[in-house]
């Protein structure tokens, strides 16, 4: 948890000097690219357009990289500071005490994997949203804490699977008997959509080279489409002492995998490949096999349940990942 001792603790948000120079850097490019694109504009060709929808995108992409501010809450006893700065500007402070607010609660971000923020009310009316609790393992312990602090009735839980304090820990939604029919039913719809057009060229003698290739091209994308919804459903929960992953088999049925700490060899950190922010943890077993669970939304989070996971199977953190 990102807390400077028992008696404070901070929240922060906004972009490192690094993520700042890389989003500028693509931003240079794109605008490099669309400038020369600008000529076609006199001659009200399409390329011009394209070029000037760039260059625009390039703009908006670098005065975010620019001009994105940075917020530092720092919650101590009887009052909440907050620090605001954008990189070429000035730091603007604000203090808040605690006989200023009125009440707090908790609110589960939408549109994240799992993110959540704290909205602060003021006796004038006003309202304050806080930047992202910093571990979202540890949600019910913080908000305990800050409510201890600044002398406040602590707000009504949010559902959080991945908190800590829960007796399982759940990443993905549970497998249900109608995702089970759902992914049957794709699989009989795949099978006939390719089928049908085989069976027909075959029976009116019109069956081509190119029609088998297109057969065989649609037979290896259905039979990775199955793979990926395979793999990618169904949750992990993990308990004191084991991993239970439940998940669609390839049959469609509900298969259950448990594994416990003697099984692992070491849990790391991925990339969930669909987006910069996505990642997933990957667990190596003895056995030679390597199970992801499904995606989450930050790295930061992710390590974060890594470290939970890390901490209820019992395994050494120093060969963890």
């Amino acid at each position: 948890m990102n807390t400077a001792g028992e008696g404070e603790v901070r929240l922060r948000k906004g972009t490192s000097l690094n993520e700042r120079l890389v989003l500028a850097g693509i931003a240079i490019v794109v605008c490099l690219i669309a400038l020369p694109g600008l000529a076609h504009l006199a001659n009200d060709q399409w390329l011009g357009i394209a070029a000037l929808f760039a260059l625009l995108f390039g703009c908006l992409l670098l005065g975010a990289a620019l001009f994105d501010r940075n917020v530092v809450w720092i919650v101590t006893s009887g009052e909440i500071l907050i620090g605001e700065q954008r990189p070429f500007g000035k730091l603007h402070r604000r203090s808040i005490r605690d006989d200023e607010l009125s009440g707090m609660r908790l609110r589960r971000s939408i549109g994240k994997s799992v993110e959540f923020t704290l909205i602060f009310e003021t006796g004038s009316g006003d309202t304050l949203t806080s930047p992202p609790l910093p571990d979202v393992t540890q949600v019910q312990r913080t908000i305990v804490q800050i409510a201890q602090l600044l002398q406040l009735p602590a707000p009504e839980l949010v559902e959080n699977p991945l908190d800590a304090a829960n007796a399982g820990i759940r990443l993905g939604k549970p497998v249900s008997s109608k995702r089970v029919r759902a992914y049957r039913a794709l699989v009989a719809l795949l099978a006939c959509s390719l089928a049908i057009p085989l069976i027909f060229a075959l029976w009116s003698g019109k069956l081509s080279t190119f029609g088998i290739a297109v057969g065989s091209f649609g037979a290896i994308m259905a039979f990775l489409l199955t793979r990926h919804l395979y793999r990618t459903s169904g949750c992990w929960i993990v308990r004191d002492g084991d991993l239970r992953i439940e998940r669609l088999s390839l049959e469609g049925t509900i298969e259950v995998i448990t594994v416990g700490g003697d099984d692992v060899v070491y849990i790391d950190v991925e990339s969930g490949g669909r987006r910069g922010s996505h990642h997933v943890i990957a667990i190596r077993l003895h056995s030679g096999r390597k199970i992801r669970s499904p995606v989450l939304v930050g790295k930061d989070q992710t390590r974060a349940v890594q470290a939970e996971i890390t901490r209820r199977l019992r395994l050494d953190r120093s060969g963890a990942g």
